[in-house]
């Protein structure tokens, strides 16, 4: 990805073409990025990804879209956070893990309602419809916040496959691990695999050194 960019999308289930649009919007995202390298400019690449994979459906005539979460480093405002749909940012300080992003489904909108209890939510038969996501409008409403990255955090940002896969504290146990990013990657997704993971599994591991 471009310099201090980093980012995970998971193409919508039930919509031909997940592939392509996840590929799609994290092309456009990349290259808009390299281009404004601000929070400002972030945005503006998030929303241009959204009408790439928007224009593409409607040209092929067929419906597609894509969760996004990513970690910019920019230059106006140091680490920002972004993401839509059920991709998610952990952070890990100090043996502590933190969700930093929030969901867009149906029972996270609900819970945040204070409509379900969290084990309604957890096994809700809409668990996987999203609310929100990329190119499945003209439009999208993107959540974004800037966000304390410290010497000796680490970063996950992962697809909904790896973390229904584990609980709270097996990703916080995994992500401890004394080893390099890229071993704790292979470690994440050996282990979301071994647990029958029911969907993607994608992994990005960053080190704040």
């Amino acid at each position: 990805m471009a310099e201090g960019l980093f980012a995970v999308a998971d193409g919508i289930g039930g919509y031909v073409h997940g592939d392509v649009a996840s590929r799609l919007a994290l092309d456009t995202l990349e290259q808009a990025f390299a281009e404004d390298r601000t929070t400002s400019g972030l945005l503006a690449a998030a929303h241009r990804a959204n009408e790439v994979v928007w224009q593409r459906a409607s040209r092929d005539g067929t419906k597609m879209g894509t969760t996004v979460v990513a970690l910019a480093m920019t230059e106006d405002a140091g680490a920002v956070l972004l993401n839509v749909g059920d991709s998610r940012l952990y952070r890990l300080r100090e043996g502590e893990l933190e969700q930093l992003t929030d969901d867009h489904t149906v029972p996270a909108e609900l819970l945040r309602a204070h409509r379900v209890t969290d084990d309604e939510a957890r096994n809700h038969q809409y668990r996987h419809v999203l609310t929100r996501a990329i190119g499945v409008g003209p439009e999208v409403e993107l959540d974004h916040a800037e966000t304390s990255v410290e010497p000796g955090d680490r970063i996950l940002l992962c697809t909904d496959g790896l973390y229904n896969a584990h609980t709270t504290e097996e990703l916080a146990a995994l992500l401890g691990a004394d080893a390099e990013p890229q071993q704790i990657c292979d470690s994440l997704v050996e282990s979301a695999l071994d647990h029958d993971a029911d969907d993607n599994v994608t992994a990005v591991v960053l080190d704040i050194r």
